[in-house]
């Protein structure tokens, strides 16, 4: 194992937010879209790798979470879709943007199992934690190895994706809860997409950790970590 590989690929993963057009679509030559298309899926199959405290056995699958794929055609052809499908979304809305823009769309759900409990126990709202961190693992795998093939990627919260009528349009179980929409930008895009936009909080890390304390026994008590 090469751990300044890995120290890389942390350091260099940052939001990308890549926006086009109806009229100015990401254009990729059908090889370099089938190359990064399968970079994708062995991204997806080693992220899974993540791991998880409960397993959630829903379907017979084990794992809690769950990845659904268009590939870059597939993703200009839902952007129109979505203003069908809510009458409400605004012509500047983001989403459809970003869908003209992107190699790939991965979006990424979690399996609750007492979410929608009124009366949830301690133990059951663990159980969901646990899911729920296990998910968002698997999530930072994938950004890491999809940034060490050079692809500019997005974890986007979903907004309109999220709605229990584009998860039912797209046919995704609406007991699943929508984790992240990972727009993942191809390298050998020939086309530019019109703007790209760094994520708001690139720039905004504590350099020092300083939300890193270490015990200390001699005061009993936290100590700043890093800086000391």
């Amino acid at each position: 194992m090469n751990p300044g590989a890995v120290e890389a690929a942390i350091l260099e993963r940052k939001t990308l937010k890549v926006l086009g057009s109806e009229e100015n679509k990401a254009v990729l030559a059908p090889e370099a879209a089938a190359r990064n298309n399968e970079i994708v899926l062995e991204s997806l199959r080693i992220s899974g790798y993540a791991p998880f405290h409960y397993a959630r056995n829903s379907d017979e699958i084990a794992e809690p979470w769950r990845a659904y794929v268009l590939w870059h055609q597939e993703c200009q052809s839902l952007a129109p879709k979505l203003f069908e499908w809510d009458p409400e979304l605004q012509p500047e809305n983001k989403i459809p943007q970003f869908l003209y823009a992107c190699g790939a769309l991965v979006l990424v759900t979690w399996l609750p199992e007492f979410y929608h409990l009124e009366d949830k126990k301690p133990g059951q709202l663990m159980i969901d934690e646990e899911h729920l961190a296990a998910s968002s693992a698997m999530v930072q795998n994938l950004l890491l190895l999809l940034t060490s093939h050079g692809m500019g990627t997005y974890w986007s919260s979903g907004g309109i994706l999220r709605k229990d009528n584009f998860l039912k349009n797209m046919g995704i179980p609406t007991e699943e809860r929508l984790l992240a929409a990972v727009f993942v930008e191809y390298p050998e895009t020939l086309d530019e997409p019109r703007f790209r936009k760094p994520g708001k909080h690139r720039d905004s890390r504590s350099e020092d950790s300083r939300w890193v304390k270490l015990w200390d026994e001699g005061s009993a008590g936290w100590v700043q970590g890093l800086s000391r």
